[in-house]
């Protein structure tokens, strides 16, 4: 074996290592994805029960700080938006996750077809769908939260009191409950644009690139 092709094994081996370690990745955060979503969405209907009309009056002695009519609309309003996006989010994570098995099996049989050489090992079309529908699962997952957090926001209103009113229990409530949460909503937005932007930068060579020239594979 020459020297080229020992390198060009080498590389080959290593590349299949990260590809294998990154679908892994993919697939265990998928699945995370899909729990969360299951949590998230018992949540949703827990706060629907909030929203019956003439039954809900909150723990604030003035009867102005009870909630109206239009506050639980919108909470129905919210819940709703928010389970459609944990929907959305968990639907498309089961489908990459049946794309990534897909590509496995593909690739595997591409690598049959061409005597295991390096033609085909890794398509950056198929991986960049991939990339795209495991990064907009998360996106739709984070969407999902905001909605539900708002929603939130007009459960502790409905059950202490309108914000309007002041009351220390409801200020503090929401203060807290925003500043907790929308702070690991930030947090894991700025994380997961960042691997996002990394993975854009991995994918977009690839893609110009296109595949390698027969004659450069049999050097």
């Amino acid at each position: 074996m020459t020297e080229c092709e020992y390198s060009l094994v080498k590389n080959s081996g290593r590349k299949d290592e990260e590809l294998v370690d990154e679908k892994k990745y993919f697939q265990k955060v998928l699945d995370d994805i899909v729990s969360l979503n299951s949590l998230f969405t018992v949540a949703v209907f827990i706060g629907l029960s909030f929203a019956q009309p003439g039954q809900v009056q909150s723990l604030a002695d003035d009867p102005r700080c009870h909630p109206g009519a239009n506050l639980r609309k919108r909470l129905v309003a919210f819940e709703i938006a928010s389970f459609s996006s944990f929907i959305f989010a968990g639907f498309l994570a089961k489908s990459v996750k049946v794309f990534l098995y897909i590509s496995k099996k593909r690739d595997a049989l591409e690598r049959e077809n061409n005597n295991n050489s390096l033609e085909g090992k890794d398509n950056p079309h198929r991986r960049l769908m991939s990339v795209i529908g495991f990064y907009l699962s998360i996106y739709g997952t984070m969407v999902g939260c905001s909605l539900l957090l708002l929603a939130m926001v007009d459960v502790v209103q409905i059950k202490l009191g309108l914000l309007s009113c002041r009351s220390k229990f409801t200020v503090a409530t929401v203060c807290a409950m925003v500043g907790v949460i929308g702070l690991g909503l930030l947090t894991f937005f700025f994380t997961v644009t960042h691997g996002l932007l990394i993975a854009a930068k991995k994918v977009k060579p690839q893609l110009n690139s296109g595949p390698a020239p027969k004659e450069a594979e049999k050097a």
